[in-house]
């Protein structure tokens, strides 16, 4: 993200849920919005479905998408490739967003679904993007925002390291985010 704010990209993220189940009385919202303005985000979207229950709320989700992308977007903005879940993730709320995204997005030339920890059993990258050291401190401090989960082991600095320097073995890079295709137009 941190990289293509530099490239001068548009980026819009859109947040489905409060997180309440995962953190009461903190305002998860508040600290994506932290994050995401470190890494250069344009605007941040946050949208309050219920936590746990989004897959009944696919319907819904695929028209406030929609509507996101029809008009929440510049009009010289178009809009190239989407990041969303994964559909192996174990977490329900995110299988739930990466079958709305397929469908809202089915315009978009570019669908990538990025890794989560609750896709580390069963993540097997397609493609790699080379991460260089000042974007991934961004990243990392990023991170740091979600005060929420900061006790969780897969948002701790070394891990995330590890992580990506465990992705960047595969491809031969020193450090790199691995990705799988939903859709890819070249």
């Amino acid at each position: 993200l941190s990289y293509y704010s530099n490239e001068k990209a548009y980026i819009i993220s859109v947040v489905m849920t409060p997180g309440c189940c995962g953190a009461e009385y903190i305002d998860r919202h508040k600290e994506s919005q932290e994050a995401l303005n470190m890494l250069g985000c344009n605007k941040l979207i946050p949208l309050n479905f219920e936590d746990t229950r989004l897959y009944l709320q696919i319907k819904e989700m695929i028209s406030s998408l929609e509507y996101i992308i029809e008009n929440e977007t510049p009009q010289d903005v178009e809009i190239t490739r989407v990041y969303t879940m994964n559909n192996t993730d174990r977490h329900q709320d995110h299988i739930a967003v990466y079958q709305a995204s397929m469908v809202a997005c089915r315009y978009i030339p570019q669908i990538l679904g990025y890794e989560t920890p609750s896709t580390c059993l069963s993540f097997l990258p397609q493609v790699f993007e080379s991460v260089d050291e000042v974007h991934f401190n961004k990243k990392i401090l990023a991170l740091q925002k979600h005060k929420s989960q900061i006790h969780r082991r897969y948002i701790q600095p070394e891990y995330i390291i590890a992580q990506a320097k465990f992705r960047g073995q595969q491809v031969s890079h020193s450090m790199c985010e691995g990705f799988v295709v939903h859709k890819m137009v070249l």
